[in-house]
């Protein structure tokens, strides 16, 4: 099935010549980082499908970004109808030696985005994400706007020739931009009801349940102050290394940073995780209170003295209890 598809899909590349596989002009058979062959085979199973209208993609391999052996590829599926797809796993195999995958989604706007991230037993790795036909149109009306496309995409599949009318990439998405008040100061106080949690859970003796929101919920707000507090001391500025959840991090911060941030972080000891917390209060106190004072926003002052009061009652209350 797979020759026979392949067959198809050479067939289909000579008589639209570059049109099928091209970004700003530049053939995907020329970029030395990409699996061609992967690319083959997704491009051949795509023409074949007749529900399956357009295929872009996204993500490093299409913005030229750095990548390495490890990278894997975005590929967004545009179909009449993709449920097939999601109920009928068989269709992964005309690409590749399955060895696992994983069933996820995220949000777009109000519409779901089931995705299928699958690791071939090659060791490449694609996520695919499937989305209706009709998206792809309000994008291109600007009805809609998918940040991922500004930094840069490829269109692999256009069989209507639709999505050669998307917008161009501008190279400004995902930016770390200049927050409002309102959000600075909630992430603020969100910061500080996580660290109540983390502390409630410990006093309690609850560590499964106060390493969970450690490792997760509140070193999310934390991560985004060490964002703005980078971006408000060079100005703002366009700058793609930069990441939301902290991809590349090494790669930019400070030595200072990485001292800190590495005292947040602490093994599955109860006396270890008190200690990470107060190093993650220090840390956000000291990188709230300097952005603050650059942007101009006045700081809470008070409900940070209250928190670090409160914190540390909780965590006589632990002491107590082990004790007692």
């Amino acid at each position: 099935m797979l020759s026979r598809l392949n067959v198809i899909f050479r067939e289909t590349l000579k008589k639209w010549g570059s049109e099928l596989i091209e970004f700003n002009g530049e053939a995907l058979e020329n970029d030395a980082r990409m699996n061609i062959s992967l690319i083959d085979k997704i491009v051949a199973f795509a023409q074949v499908e007749e529900n399956i209208r357009a295929v872009i993609l996204e993500g490093s391999f299409a913005t030229h970004s750095q990548v390495d052996e490890l990278s894997d590829y975005d590929i967004n599926i545009y179909a009449l109808d993709y449920e097939h797809y999601l109920s009928d796993d068989r269709w992964m195999s005309q690409i590749g030696d399955v060895l696992l995958y994983q069933k996820e989604h995220f949000q777009f706007y109000e519409t779901i985005i089931p995705t299928r991230l699958v690791l071939f037993r090659d060791r490449q790795r694609v996520d695919f994400s499937f989305w209706h036909l009709t998206l792809l149109s309000e994008m291109i009306r600007g009805e809609e706007h998918y940040e991922s496309y500004s930094n840069g995409y490829q269109i692999l599949v256009d069989k209507d020739h639709l999505a050669e009318q998307l917008k161009p990439p501008d190279g400004v998405g995902f930016l770390i931009s200049l927050p409002g008040r309102d959000e600075f100061l909630q992430t603020i106080y969100d910061f500080w009801f996580e660290a109540y949690c983390v502390a409630k859970y410990l006093s309690r003796g609850d560590l499964w349940y106060a390493k969970l929101i450690e490792n997760r919920y509140i070193k999310d707000h934390l991560f985004r102050m060490v964002l703005w507090n980078h971006q408000s001391a060079n100005g703002w500025q366009s700058d793609h290394i930069l990441h939301r959840e902290g991809k590349r991090f090494e790669q930019w911060a400070p030595s200072e940073f990485i001292d800190a941030i590495s005292q947040c972080f602490s093994r599955y000891d109860l006396d270890e995780s008190w200690s990470s917390l107060f190093a993650m209060v220090d840390l956000f106190q000291w990188l709230a209170r300097q952005t603050s004072h650059r942007l101009q926003i006045e700081y809470p002052d008070r409900v940070e003295q209250e928190m670090i009061n409160y914190l540390r009652y909780l965590k006589g209350l632990g002491n107590q209890a082990m004790l007692s």
